[in-house]
C-alpha cells in the first residue's frame, strides 16, 4: 500500500492495515485564493463518513436534513449479514433527503498486496469479491432506500492503456445498470487522481488527511473546473470552529461540492467514528450553505 492511499477509509478503521503518523499542530494561516478562473465551490453538502453504529449519532445526522448530501454507512468493513438498526437508520436518512451509500473495499484490486477476503490478490478475484457485496449491499438495504456505493482503497492512475481506471468504470456501469441511473457511485483514493477517473464515479474523494496536509494540498488541475459535486475533501484533526470555518473556506475556493471537517483525530485509528461537538457541527452545516451540489 503506497503511502497516499493509507488515507484511505478503510485504513482509518483498521490499525491493522498500517498506522497514520499524526503531523505537530498547524500554525494558522490565511487560506489562499483561487488561482485563475477556477471555480469556487457555491452551495456545499456536508457528506459524513459514518462510521458509527445507528442511534443518537445518526439520528443528529438525520436531523440536518439536506444539509448533508452523503453518509458512508460501513456496518463491518462491508455489508456484513444485515442489521435492523441499519435499516432503520437508512430508512430515516433516506425520508430526510440524505442519500446513504454502502462501504465497499476494493483493496487497489490487489496491485499492492492486498488480498481478498479467500487470500487473493488477482484482480478478477477482487472483482469477483466487490460485485458480490455491491449484491448483497442492496438485497440487505436496497428496499430501505440505500442509495449507492462508496468504493475505498480507489487507484489513482489511469495505468498503462487505461486498465486500472477501466475497472471503476467497469464498477460503475455494473452499479447502474443493475441498481438504476441514480445509484450514487463514489470513488475513495483519498488523494488527487488522474483526469481518467472522471468517468469512473459520481464524486471522488479527491482528499482525506489532517488539517496541516490540507494546507499544503495541491488538488488537480482538473478539479478548478469540474462540477462541484465531482469532488470530496475529508479533513480530520481540526481542533476548533475558527480553525474549522478557515478549512470550509479553503474547500469552498478548491471547488470541493462535498467536504465534511472534524475535530476528531487519529487516536484511536479512525476519526470517523463519531460527529463533531453540536455547536461545531450546527456550523460547518450553516457554513456548507445546505444548498443543492448537483452530481
Amino acid at each position: 500500500m503506497t503511502s497516499h492511499s493509507r488515507r484511505s477509509l478503510m485504513c482509518a478503521v483498521l490499525a491493522a492495515a498500517g498506522a497514520l503518523t499524526l503531523c505537530a499542530a498547524p500554525a494558522i494561516a490565511a487560506p489562499e485564493a483561487p488561482a485563475g478562473n477556477a471555480t469556487r465551490a457555491g452551495s456545499q453538502k456536508i457528506s459524513v463518513p459514518a462510521y458509527f453504529y445507528p442511534g443518537p449519532l445518526w439520528d443528529r445526522l438525520t436531523q440536518a436534513g439536506t444539509g448533508v448530501g452523503l453518509a458512508v454507512a460501513n456496518p463491518y468493513n462491508g455489508p456484513g449479514d444485515g442489521d435492523d438498526q441499519y435499516t432503520a437508520a437508512i430508512k430515516k436518512a433516506d425520508a430526510a433527503g440524505i442519500s446513504v451509500i454502502g462501504y465497499v473495499a476494493t483493496g487497489y484490486f490487489g496491485t499492492t498486496g492486498m488480498t481478498t477476503r479467500s487470500g487473493s490478490t488477482d484482480p478478477d478475484e477482487w472483482m469477483r469479491q466487490i460485485t458480490s457485496d455491491v449484491d448483497v449491499w442492496y438485497r440487505l438495504y436496497g428496499g430501505a432506500g440505500l442509495g449507492g456505493i462508496f468504493f475505498d482503497e480507489g487507484m489513482a492512475r489511469c495505468g498503462s492503456g487505461n486498465t486500472d481506471v477501466a475497472r471503476y468504470i467497469e464498477l460503475k456501469n455494473y452499479v447502474e445498470s443493475r441498481y438504476g441511473d441514480d445509484a450514487v457511485v463514489v470513488d475513495n483514493p483519498g488523494t488527487g487522481v488522474e483526469e481518467c477517473y472522471t468517468e469512473a464515479a459520481d464524486t471522488l474523494v479527491t482528499f482525506e488527511g489532517d488539517e496541516n496536509s490540507y494546507r499544503g494540498h495541491q488538488p488537480e488541475a482538473w478539479e478548478s473546473g469540474a462540477s462541484p459535486g465531482k469532488v470530496w475533501h475529508l479533513v480530520y484533526d481540526v481542533p476548533d470552529a475558527g480553525r474549522m470555518r478557515e478549512v470550509m473556506e479553503l474547500s469552498r475556493q478548491r471547488n470541493a461540492g462535498h467536504v465534511y471537517v472534524t475535530p476528531d483525530t487519529m487516536a484511536d485509528k479512525n476519526p470517523w467514528d463519531t460527529l463533531p461537538p453540536d455547536a461545531y457541527w450546527n456550523t460547518e452545516i450553516d457554513l456548507a450553505g445546505g444548498g443543492a451540489t448537483r452530481r
